[in-house]
């Protein structure tokens, strides 16, 4: 079994540098969270699970080689909080141009696994990156940082290619590895 993901990684240095910046400034409050690495920061179109190698096939040759994208930009902006600053667990930052063009991908995707026989939760989709995950503790101080940070601008990047990744979990963190590609062109 392969726990999978289809995702579009966020790789651009500049904006990269922003998120450090603010994980140092996350880091600095009396909390246990777990940051993404730098290098797995991706969102999220389409969690899998635990998945056969059979279907790792049928996504490739099925799904992923199908999609039809153009390039595009996503800008990301704004620090928040799953479910809600008052209760933080997951932090995000949001993209606040581009969410129209994510989600026609998601779609395609959807279509394209259902077709396949896969089966689908339908929750609503919103289009995040998470940076971090909170594993136990409470501070007023981070819920004032995330109003200042509701606005703060990260950057644009272009969206270029959609990969199904494989997720190994460690006690380090996950491990990720590219098993398809679909360049956008």
């Amino acid at each position: 079994m392969v726990r999978a993901f289809i995702a579009i990684d966020i790789d651009d240095n500049n904006i990269i540098n922003k998120i450090n910046d603010t994980i140092q400034a996350l880091s600095e409050f009396n909390l246990k969270i777990k940051f993404v690495e730098t290098e797995n920061l991706h969102i999220t179109l389409r969690f899998l699970g635990e998945i056969s190698e059979g279907d790792v096939l049928t996504i490739k040759e099925n799904v992923i080689s199908k999609l039809i994208c153009k390039p595009f930009n996503i800008n990301l902006k704004g620090l928040g909080a799953f479910p809600n600053n008052e209760n933080p667990r997951v932090i995000w930052i949001g993209i606040s141009e581009g969410f129209d063009s994510l989600k026609k991908l998601k779609i395609q995707i959807d279509d394209l696994l259902i077709k396949n026989g896969f089966k689908l939760d339908h929750e609503e989709f919103v289009a995040h990156l998470t940076i971090g995950r909170i594993k136990y503790g409470k501070s007023n101080s981070l819920k004032k940082l995330l109003e200042q940070y509701k606005d703060f601008n990260y950057g644009s990047i272009v969206i270029n290619s959609v990969k199904l990744k494989k997720s190994t979990l460690t006690r380090q963190g996950p491990i990720y590895e590219n098993l398809a590609e679909a360049n956008c062109e």
